[in-house]
């Protein structure tokens, strides 16, 4: 009997030595093989971060990647305070536009209330020519009758004065300005003059050592006129001034030991007007404020009349809103005026400091 051989066995031994030795996983050597069977497939993952590193280097031109955060830029870990970059400082406007004259615009208006602390001075000749009259020419008579000498008046007078000024061109204003006093005094006469008439005849009243005067002087002082820029810029104005000045003065004098008499000189002066204003910005400082010179010279003559009227001083100018200011003015001023005529002659003075306030709108 013959004995069968197993054919089914020994084909699937074959297959499984071919399966052993032609497998790739077992072409390397046999401590790696278990490695590159059992760890994972990481291609993907390796190659990644190659690729994005070129992008972000693509993405910014060479240029340094900007703070506020680039996705292609790792972030630190944790949380982090991000503090804002400090502001930028930019100087004050004010410096920058540099001297800068606030003036009245068309249609604008300045007005100002001044106080001058006057010494005031004055002599009036009424008659004139006392030596023609019966004999009183002689010596130790008073050529002219003193305010203060003669008449008794304080020498020393606060007095107010307000201005106005109306822009109505681009270069013309109308401008005006009036002051006035009221001053009273009196005291007991040391030396002989004239002022006067007796009774209101024609023989002049002679005052004399030993008699009481009580006496007032009432003084008013207008001027009105055209205000012509000739010059005007941003940091300086020259003015040319035309126009009419009007005066109004009354002296009374009375004796109340002798009879109770009086004597009361009440006249008016009528002049033309002419001047020079001039104005020029010195600093401007960053709160808008300006600080400037301001000087004015008026004469006035016609109708036996010479005056000037002269104030020089500084002002400081700030910004209220909407184109309006405000203003402060100090200073010295002069206003001086003689008048001579066939009846009477007289000369008067003011001067001494003075401050102004006053707003433009």
């Amino acid at each position: 009997m013959l004995r069968r051989i197993p054919y089914t066995p020994l084909v699937c031994l074959v297959l499984l030595v071919s399966l052993f030795f032609l497998s790739p996983s077992w072409a390397v050597g046999p401590d790696e093989s278990l490695d590159v069977l059992l760890k994972p497939n990481n291609s993907n993952l390796a190659t990644s971060p190659p690729l994005q590193q070129g992008r972000a280097k693509r993405s910014n031109f060479g240029l340094p990647a900007p703070w506020t955060g680039n996705p292609y830029v790792p972030t630190p870990f944790g949380i982090s305070k991000v503090k804002a970059p400090p502001p930028l400082m930019y100087p004050a406007v004010a410096p920058m536009m540099g001297c800068f004259l606030p003036s009245p615009r068309v249609g604008q208006w300045q007005i100002g209330a001044q106080a001058i602390f006057a010494t005031v001075r004055g002599q009036v000749q009424w008659p004139p020519n006392w030596w023609q009259w019966y004999g009183y020419g002689g010596s130790g008579y008073q050529d002219w009758t003193d305010f203060t000498g003669n008449l008794g008046l304080p020498a020393h007078q606060v007095i107010p004065e307000v201005n106005a000024k109306y822009q109505f061109r681009p270069n013309w204003a109308i401008q005006y300005s009036g002051l006035g006093t009221e001053i009273k005094g009196g005291k007991w006469i040391d030396n002989w003059f004239l002022f006067g008439f007796q009774g209101g005849g024609s023989t002049p009243q002679l005052w004399s050592p030993g008699q009481q005067i009580q006496s007032r002087y009432q003084f008013a002082y207008q001027k009105v006129g055209l205000l012509y820029d000739a010059v005007k810029n941003c940091n300086a104005s020259l003015s040319l001034f035309g126009g009419w000045m009007h005066t109004d003065f009354r002296i009374d004098a009375g004796c109340i030991n002798c009879g109770q008499f009086q004597s009361t000189l009440s006249k008016s002066m009528d002049t033309a007007a002419v001047g020079l204003e001039f104005q020029k910005c010195v600093v401007t400082t960053p709160n808008g404020g300006t600080f400037s010179c301001d000087a004015k010279a008026t004469g006035m003559f016609m109708d036996d009349v010479a005056g000037v009227d002269v104030q020089v001083g500084g002002r400081y100018t700030i910004p209220v809103n909407c184109g309006r200011w405000g203003y402060m003015k100090g200073g010295y001023r002069l206003i001086d005026l003689k008048k001579g005529q066939q009846d009477y002659a007289i000369k008067t003075a003011l001067e001494g400091g003075f401050m102004e306030m006053g707003f433009i709108f």
